[in-house]
């Protein structure tokens, strides 16, 4: 075997492996276009693990956005991180409440009784944030 047959036998390459080529650089791509983002999520869960905290709870009041706020309180609450005791009493208020506004429509007065007394048992615990209740009030009306 000259040197030119060698050369020749030595640049063929089985298409298996030209192929297994190919798809090792295109995880090597992938794997350079993801990391970034990878990284920049495992940063925010490790600043924030699933809690809010009262600046984000007082903003989603501000705007209305009850649901955010007691979604924002179980996450708390499942956590194992405190919130401040009157977002957490606003939260139950504004969820009982709208399960108050249902029991009350479909005529399940036990249950409705039970989400009234819930709702006046967070609105003693609120303190300055009452006027969020009455807010909460106004955007569920219930008629006796």
């Amino acid at each position: 075997m000259n040197r030119k047959e060698a050369k020749r036998e030595k640049g063929k390459k089985d298409p298996v492996i030209r192929l297994l080529d190919g798809i090792i650089v295109v995880l090597i791509f992938v794997t350079l276009w993801q990391v970034p983002s990878a990284l920049f999520y495992k940063n925010r869960a490790d600043r924030n693990p699933f809690s809010q905290d009262a600046e984000i709870m007082s903003f989603e009041m501000q705007k209305g956005d009850y649901a955010g706020l007691i979604q924002g309180s179980y996450f708390n609450s499942f956590g194992g991180d405190p919130e401040p005791d009157g977002y957490r009493h606003l939260a139950d208020y504004a969820e009982a409440a709208f399960l108050y506004r249902v029991y009350h429509t479909t005529g399940d007065s036990r249950r409705a009784d039970l989400q009234k007394s819930v709702m006046e048992e967070a609105r003693a615990g609120m303190g300055e944030l009452t006027v969020f209740a009455d807010k909460v009030d106004r955007m569920i009306p219930v008629t006796e």
